[in-house]
């Protein structure tokens, strides 16, 4: 069991889209069935396009506790008890910065933390909490993508917004929910294909 749970330790996993992370996510709660070791999963009420928490590389998923993003305090309501709870949260780019206090407590309190997201936003700037969390982390799962820019197939390290099938001004909005309405798209690039316009 020390290998599965350990209290008050933070593993961040990070990545483009499309890099794997709902699917390492998954793993480690999916073992937890073979132990004895309860686990939690919160997801940002925010992000809208699955009422689950489902991998695009396989047919699995999770159930999770959708919270509001701007107060992730209210994880509290759920986790009680640290004894063999393992807490996790996916999207974690999209909270608000308070999550770095709310992990904060949780891993005083003993609680084994997994915090899933993005490192980088559609521009290639540090997203929200992320970058903090990374470095508050015992542990680092960082994972790269194939740059989806026809034929180029390099190691992809950033995330594309598309609107329209072209690249998303700078000035857009940080946060854009897929399939929000904008006629969006997000592809995994490479740094040579990773294109971000300025209109000013």
């Amino acid at each position: 069991m020390a290998f599965i749970y350990k209290p008050g330790y933070l593993h961040t996993i990070i990545g483009p889209m499309k890099s794997g992370k709902t699917e390492k996510f998954i793993e480690i709660f999916a073992n937890l069935k073979f132990s004895d070791i309860q686990g939690i999963v919160f997801n940002p009420a925010i992000n809208t396009r699955d009422p689950v928490i489902r991998s695009r590389i396989s047919n699995r998923w999770l159930e999770t506790i959708r919270i509001d993003e701007l107060h992730p305090e209210n994880v509290f309501r759920h986790v009680s008890d640290s004894q063999n709870v393992m807490v996790g949260f996916d999207e974690t780019q999209f909270f608000a910065m308070s999550i770095i206090t709310v992990i904060d407590k949780l891993l005083e309190q003993d609680f084994h933390i997994v915090a899933s997201g993005l490192l980088l936003d559609f521009r290639g700037e540090p997203f929200g909490p992320m970058p903090t969390l990374v470095g508050q982390a015992h542990e680092i799962t960082k994972l790269s993508a194939i740059c989806e820019y026809p034929g180029c197939n390099r190691h992809a390290t950033q995330t594309q917004r598309l609107i329209n099938g072209k690249p998303a001004d700078y000035n857009s909005p940080t946060v854009l929910i897929e399939g929000g309405g904008y006629n969006e798209e997000y592809q995994a690039r490479c740094l040579r294909h990773h294109h971000v316009p300025r209109s000013s």
